[in-house]
């Protein structure tokens, strides 16, 4: 800890001040290389104690650690994420709900570190954005899918979508049906008794717009994913998002949506199915057993309790 007692030593004597603003011990926390004491408004505050973090005040404070100057909020942001393991539930069941509080009120301070992670990721996402937003009818007709005829994809909720065009959507309930009857023999198999069908006809091909949020919401339609991150074809270039017209609906008594993952050949690779039947829902997955589409998990959750009901 020799070490980290240069880097943190405060840059003033605290046994000087009358009044102790921004002013930081030389003891170092038990749970991370961070200093433990720090002064605000005249009061002194531990960052090893649930109760004491709990009392920080909600203003503005400048720590100057590393040459850099940190709130309160990067201190306990770096204390409780960086060294999460070493920190007890008590602890973390404080920190959290401050620093909420803290950026909630607008003093959210940035390391170097946090800032230069943040920038990367808006990079990344940046980027991800743009090449969803190059993929053209081109692209998908390339991959020759028989069942369905390609549409100019459209890019709206980070996502480049192809919506359902009526001479698309028998097909669409073919496979749904097909997914039915995988569903039903796996119900039977292991007895379970709720109602888990889909009804093909009540799927929502139509769009909504959602005035509160200000988007457009989708229920079935498909996502366009051609390329993988290196420019290669996807393993699952297309995927059918499908729901009835209860998706969007909040806390409805039963609500059957999913994802259908198609192969570059056209056939169906992978599916999860989610059921939600009043208040148990009950998951789904299916892949490729050999050349034949099987139920390989069965997943159930009720009251926060989640068991596994089958699995190959």
């Amino acid at each position: 800890m020799g070490f980290f007692n240069k880097i943190f030593k405060p840059k003033t004597d605290i046994s000087e001040q009358t009044y102790k603003h921004n002013i930081y011990s030389e003891k170092i926390s038990q749970y991370s290389p961070l200093p433990r004491f720090y002064f605000i408004k005249g009061q002194m505050y531990d960052i090893d104690s649930p109760s004491s973090v709990t009392n920080i005040p909600v203003c503005e404070t400048h720590f100057n650690i590393n040459e850099e100057d940190w709130g309160i909020d990067t201190i306990l942001r770096e204390h409780v994420n960086r060294y999460y393991s070493q920190i007890p539930e008590s602890l973390k069941e404080s920190c959290y709900p401050k620093i909420s509080e803290i950026e909630r009120a607008g003093l959210k301070k940035e390391s170097n570190a946090e800032k230069n992670a943040r920038l990367c990721q808006e990079k990344k996402k940046l980027e991800e954005q743009l090449k969803l937003k190059t993929i053209s009818l081109s692209d998908m007709e390339q991959l020759h899918f028989s069942n369905y005829k390609m549409s100019t994809p459209i890019y709206d909720n980070n996502m480049s979508i192809m919506t359902i065009t009526p001479e698309n959507q028998n097909q669409v309930i073919t496979d749904i049906q097909m997914i039915n009857s995988c569903i039903q023999e796996a119900c039977q198999m292991i007895q379970i008794t709720d109602n888990l069908y889909v009804d093909p006809q009540k799927l929502k091909f139509d769009t909504k717009f959602d005035t509160l949020h200000l988007i457009t919401q989708y229920y079935t339609y498909f996502e366009c994913a051609p390329y993988t991150k290196t420019g290669k074809i996807s393993k699952y270039p297309l995927i059918l998002h499908y729901a009835t017209n209860t998706h969007h609906t909040i806390n409805p008594l039963t609500d059957f949506f999913g994802t259908i993952h198609y192969m570059q050949d056209g056939n169906i690779g992978k599916v999860r199915a989610i059921y939600w039947v009043e208040h148990t829902m009950y998951l789904f997955e299916l892949g490729l057993i050999g050349k034949t589409l099987s139920v390989k998990k069965i997943e159930k959750s009720f009251n926060n309790n989640k068991s596994t009901l089958y699995k190959v």
